[in-house]
């Protein structure tokens, strides 16, 4: 089965309507959250061609200020790493985030 161009191997295409900004400005390359992987996120580049990505070992996307950010800011992915000893080890830094 070959995927269209504007698919990903998971099946996420870019949503049709535009993604607006808080000043009501149309995002040129929207971010959206990976739904089950709290390091992933997707990014549609120009609107319509997706683009899988992911935050740096330790921290995880913040579909609300749409940025990596420390699990702690994030409700839902606070516990991301509890079974990932390198980062259990780490002191966590505080972020504002959500």
């Amino acid at each position: 089965m070959k995927l269209a161009k504007d698919t990903l191997k998971d099946g996420f295409t870019c949503p049709k309507e535009g993604q607006k900004d808080a000043n009501g400005q149309l995002v040129v390359h929207p971010k959206f959250a990976h739904p089950t992987d709290c390091q992933r996120f997707y990014v549609c580049l120009n609107g319509v061609e997706p683009r899988d990505l992911g935050c740096q070992v330790g921290e995880v996307y913040n579909e609300e200020s749409q940025r990596c950010d420390a699990p702690e800011n994030v409700p839902g992915c606070e516990d991301w790493y509890k079974d990932d000893p390198a980062q259990a080890a780490k002191p966590q830094k505080k972020n504002r985030r959500r």
